[in-house]
């Protein structure tokens, strides 16, 4: 038998690697002897049967070739079943000869039980995936379902056809099918699972039994057949069936001692015993008919088999579990001693009931000592109440824990510890306890102690300097400041305090810059400088210098941004008299340097050339703002006085960013040294573009009389253009504001200013795109429309217009329809109908307190061919004598509106086949509809 199974198992390896060697792979010996065995096993498997047959009926009660040829094919790779099955039709043709079978009707028996064979091992292979073995109750069920009953049930139509079909047999064809089903489904039952278990692992369990184990299956062996030949064979019919039952006890012991091997073994030998006692005129199933005998026999040993091996599976299953759930406790343990922390468990009492070996040399105490609540005692009296309240509120809750207490060392010395707590739960989800890790932190809440230590010294020296210190944690927001910053800030250092608080301190210009500009400092760990106002309760405004630094956190967890803040108002209020005396006096003043040729501009120099107070200067950044027929003459001129001692005045033109002219009257006085040689040379500009005009307006007079009807009809659009380009042109400078100043500080980071240009490009673009929308609504011809999704829109626009309404300390807030239908429209013009609503709704929030500032965009469709955009304010609303005009062109309820703001929205939204109205709201405000048709193809 163990020859048998190794020829098996390596036949389902090695075959395919010698097919290389051709033909001589056919006839390898392990394929060879799985070719005898197959032989050998069928052939006697059909003399067992013939010898069980009741005459006349050409069916045995048992019928063993077709389960030893299943069992062959389990055992076996499929890819070698067309062996199996060849060396099977020898057998089967030599066993049916010598019993006088027709030739006909020999290659018919075949095909059926070759049938029954393919489709049982086929289908149990397809559902368990490997070779079957009675371990679990799954595998045992298929093995039933597909073994036991799908083939033996499907090939008995085949079967019962062909002994019909040679005249075998009297019987009728529905007769011959239930014959067929029971017998083979009972050799199916018995003899496939017999061989089954021992060639798998039949002789490697008799080789490791010890004696005590073979005299127990002995003494079970003897007692069974002694019981079946009593039963079985002595009892006559007359006998009380309830004797058959004595069998019982013997194949549960079989069950629960033996599994699967000494359950098929047993088995086997009571359903043996029992048709050869039948068959021979003894045991209780001998007193009716062959027929009834026949089928008596079946139907107890099919009913007695089948829960007898679902048990064994059950039992081997409950085993295997158990040994691997001690095997996993065992692998834990040994884990849990070699982790460099200590580790505990607890069971649903809350009692401890496992602490590792660092856990024990850290206390230097027992196991015993330990269990249940003995670690307690190892607690600091100090910390125990809280350790044992906190620990109590998460097992209650069924939720993870951490907290920190000092554990006596075996050394007598108290240390502090952070334990975790999980709860734990076993396969079923049922809640078994909770275990927990402890890593002495005693270094660290040391360092921490110094550190804290010396922050106190570092905000002493900062108070005694006049400067602020606060914290900020990043990941919680909390706020800490000392005594002056919260001064400073007009902020109680006692109360709990947030990153909010001091935000709405922060003058409503200066909030998203100082915003951006500490969030760039967390998140590249870095360190600011910033200067910004501040905007106190009282209503008085300073000017605060802020620098400030990332450190890493408590415990190493989130970041600590330190910071302090300095009052310098002061020095700004002078620079600001300065700057008024300049801008008093129209003067614009700079300075040249000759040694290192560097030019410097005040902002009067810089207004009158067109430059951001961000650029930087350079001496071309002065040759592009000339014009280009003034260019030369000037650079002639201002070299010719530098290196000449002559003086420097000059008038000529500007070529303003805007595209415009200006005139500059220019003049300065040169330095040298000793040498002669000139050193800088510094002057005063202002700009006479007002006088130039005045002198050519006489001579332009005429021209303009020519001009006027065309100028009155493009007055709209002239209008209409400087109210959409404000946004856009706001955008552009305040962003190459923002460009330049990085770029004074000395310290350029290269992807913020790439941001930056990038922003001012899409600010541009964005510009140009509402002139041509402009254009084209107010020309003949049709805009640039396509499928616009409206959510879409309107995100863009609230991320537009999101640093505004920081600075104005306005809500947003969207409720957007998910299935929202497209329309067809220009995105650029319904973009600045948007913008228009929002920057209103803003305007009619400027007086409200900032708390309920508050603006809601809602997008719905209105029906099922139509979309609806909302824009809601919480103002005082539109008065009734408004309401009436306010669509008109040129009317505006502001003090420096154009009033063609919703003038605009309305021609935007007809001009897309819409309607726009407004109403006040309920709870205050306005609310501003906008509907426009659903794109067709949607």
């Amino acid at each position: 038998m163990k020859s048998f199974s190794q020829s098996l198992e390596s036949t389902g390896i090695e075959p395919a690697a010698r097919n290389v060697n051709g033909s001589s792979a056919r006839f390898d010996r392990r394929l060879l002897a799985v070719g005898l065995w197959v032989f050998a096993g069928y052939y006697l498997g059909a003399k067992i049967g013939f010898a069980l047959t009741f005459e006349p009926h050409p069916i045995s009660v048992l019928w063993p070739p077709n389960s030893i040829l299943v069992a062959a094919l389990l055992l076996t790779p499929p890819r070698i079943w067309w062996f199996v099955l060849l060396v099977a039709f020898p057998a089967h043709c030599a066993a049916q000869l010598q019993s006088h079978v027709p030739p006909l009707m020999i290659l018919c028996w075949f095909i059926s039980n070759s049938s029954e064979a393919l489709i049982g091992a086929a289908l149990t292979r397809y559902l368990v995936g490997r070779s079957i073995q009675f371990t679990t109750l799954r595998n045992a069920g298929i093995f039933c379902l597909c073994v036991v009953f799908a083939g033996p049930f499907f090939s008995s139509f085949l079967d019962a056809a062909f002994v019909r079909w040679n005249a075998w047999g009297e019987s009728s064809y529905w007769h011959l099918i239930r014959i067929r089903f029971f017998s083979n489904a009972l050799a199916a039952v018995i003899v496939a699972p017999l061989i089954l278990t021992w060639a798998t692992n039949g002789i490697p369990v008799l080789r490791t039994a010890g004696r005590a184990r073979l005299l127990e299956a002995s003494i079970l062996l003897f007692g069974l057949l002694s019981i079946c030949f009593v039963v079985l064979y002595k009892f006559g019919p007359e006998a009380d069936s309830a004797f058959l039952f004595l069998t019982l006890p013997f194949l549960l012991w079989a069950a629960v001692r033996f599994g699967a091997l000494g359950t098929t073994t047993a088995l086997s030998i009571v359903g043996f015993v029992a048709i050869w006692s039948g068959s021979h005129g003894h045991g209780p199933f001998s007193g009716g008919t062959a027929e009834e005998n026949t089928l008596s026999i079946q139907i107890f040993l099919i009913v007695l088999s089948i829960p007898m091996l679902f048990l064994a599976a059950v039992i081997k299953e409950r085993a295997s579990g158990e040994t691997e759930l001690r095997e996993s406790e065992s692998r834990f343990r040994i884990v849990a001693d070699a982790a460099p922390v200590l580790i505990w468990m607890s069971g649903v009492d809350k009692l401890c009931t496992f602490f590792n070996k660092p856990w024990l040399e850290f206390t230097g105490r027992k196991l015993e000592q330990e269990m249940g609540n003995g670690w307690a005692e190892s607690v600091h009296p100090d910390d125990l109440q809280r350790c044992l309240e906190s620990y109590s509120e998460a097992f209650d809750a069924r939720i993870p824990f951490v907290m920190q207490y000092r554990l006596r060392r075996y050394d007598g010395q108290h240390r502090w510890v952070s334990d975790h707590g999980v709860p734990r739960y076993d396969p079923h989800g049922k809640f078994v306890g909770y275990i927990g890790s402890c890593v002495d932190v005693t270094d660290l809440i040391s360092k921490d102690e110094a550190l804290r230590e010396f922050e106190e010294r570092v905000i002493l020296a900062a108070e005694a300097t006049h400067h602020g210190v606060w914290e900020l944690n990043a990941a919680t927001n909390e706020l800490w400041m000392s005594d002056k910053a919260g001064l400073m800030f007009q902020l109680d250092p006692e109360a709990r305090l947030d990153k909010a608080m001091i935000q709405r301190r922060i003058y409503p210009e200066d909030r998203a810059r100082w915003q951006a500009t500490v969030e760039h400092a967390i998140e590249t760990q870095g360190e600011y400088a910033i200067e910004y106002r501040i905007l106190l309760p009282d209503g008085t405004l300073r000017w605060i210098s802020g620098r400030g630094r990332c450190v890493p956190g408590k415990l190493g967890k989130g970041t600590r941004l330190i910071a302090v803040s300095v009052d310098i108002t002061s020095q700004k209020e002078a620079q600001d008299l300065f700057h008024l005396a300049a801008e008093g006096s129209h003067l614009g003043v700079w300075h040249w340097d000759e040694v290192t040729k560097s030019l410097t501009w005040d902002r009067a120099t810089r207004k009158t050339f067109g430059v951001s107070a961000e650029e930087e200067i350079t001496v071309d950044t002065f040759y592009r703002a000339l014009h280009p027929d003034d260019a030369e003459r000037v650079k002639q001129s201002w070299r010719r006085a530098l290196e000449l001692r002559l003086p420097y005045q000059i008038e000529f033109r500007t070529k303003r960013p805007d595209g415009t002219t200006g005139w500059v009257d220019a003049r300065g006085r040169s330095y040298y040294d000793e040498a002669g040689k000139p050193l800088w040379m510094t002057g005063v500009v202002f700009d006479i573009t007002d006088r130039k005009k005045a002198e050519l307006e006489a001579l332009q007079h005429r021209e303009e009389l020519s001009h006027v009807s065309r100028v009155a009809a493009m007055g709209q659009l002239a209008a209409s253009i400087a109210h959409e380009l404000n946004q856009p042109l706001s955008g552009i400078t305040s962003n190459a504001s923002a460009g330049q100043r990085f770029i004074d500080r000395g310290k350029v980071d290269l992807r913020e200013l790439h941001e930056l240009l990038g922003d001012i490009v899409a600010d541009g673009r964005r510009a140009g795109d509402v002139i041509r929308g402009l254009q084209v609504m107010v020309k003949k011809g049709v805009p640039a429309r396509q499928r616009v999704n409206l959510n879409d829109l309107v995100m863009n626009v609230v991320r537009l217009v999101k640093p505004d309404a920081m600075l104005r300390s306005c809500e947003l807030g969207t409720f957007l329809d998910p299935d929202l239908l497209p329309v067809e429209g220009d995105p650029v013009q319904l973009q600045q109908v948007l913008l228009n609503l929002i920057v209103n709704a803003f305007d009619a929030m400027s007086d409200i307190p900032v708390n309920q500032r508050k603006v809601v965009i809602v997008t719905e469709r209105n029906g099922q061919r139509a979309v609806c955009t909302s824009v809601r304010d919480y103002g005082f609303g539109i008065p009734p004598e408004v309401s009436r005009r306010m669509f008109n062109q040129f009317f505006t309820t502001k003090a420096k509106g154009l009033g063609m703001g919703l003038s605009i929205v309305r021609s935007i939204v007809e001009s897309h086949g819409g309607t726009i109205t407004a109403e006040n709201a309920n709870g205050g405000g306005a609310r501003f509809h906008f509907t426009l048709p659903a794109d067709a193809a949607s």
